[in-house]
């Protein structure tokens, strides 16, 4: 079955509620871009435009932690860009992690950001949730963190474009 393909069946069903005709050409764009990518990235991105960041927060100090640590282990180069918009509706960023490692963003900062955009009441059933698929993993080497776009926009947008 062709990459094609296997999105013209995910299409055919809604995703996450939301009509197929929003995500239709962003999901054929995203492929495109991605083109290692398989179904369930695809659907991790639609899942974090609807849910944000709430699935991997726990509490501050967690956050905090797990994007030092993930700095930390962050090896070479990434090809995933510096930041981009989430599928359907673009309420999320996804903020790769480089930023901070090359000391454009610190990690309070971003800490902050991501906490603040988890939006309260809306957690996912974690029996939907999904990883990159490791074909995606393996091409991209994705290290990201999800922030809402009003307040990448109005905060770290600007000090991304000042450095």
């Amino acid at each position: 079955m062709t990459k094609r393909m296997i999105l013209l069946l995910l299409l055919s069903v809604p995703v996450l509620g939301m009509a197929q005709s929003v995500c239709g050409d962003a999901m054929i764009r995203y492929a495109e871009q991605y083109p290692e990518c398989e179904p369930q990235d695809l659907y991790k991105l639609v899942f974090q435009d609807f849910y944000g960041p709430g699935h991997i927060i726990r509490d501050s100090l967690s956050c905090a932690q797990y994007i030092h640590r993930e700095v930390d282990e962050m090896d070479g180069e990434t090809a995933f860009p510096i930041y981009e918009y989430t599928l359907c509706d673009s309420n999320y960023v996804r903020i790769n992690l480089i930023v901070v490692k090359r000391g454009l963003l610190d990690e309070r900062t971003l800490t902050s950001a991501v906490l603040r955009s988890v939006q309260p009441g809306q957690q996912p059933d974690m029996r939907f949730h999904m990883s990159h698929s490791v074909r995606f993993k393996k091409a991209y080497n994705p290290h990201y963190r999800i922030v809402k776009r009003e307040i990448f926009e109005r905060e770290l947008l600007p000090l991304l474009n000042t450095r």
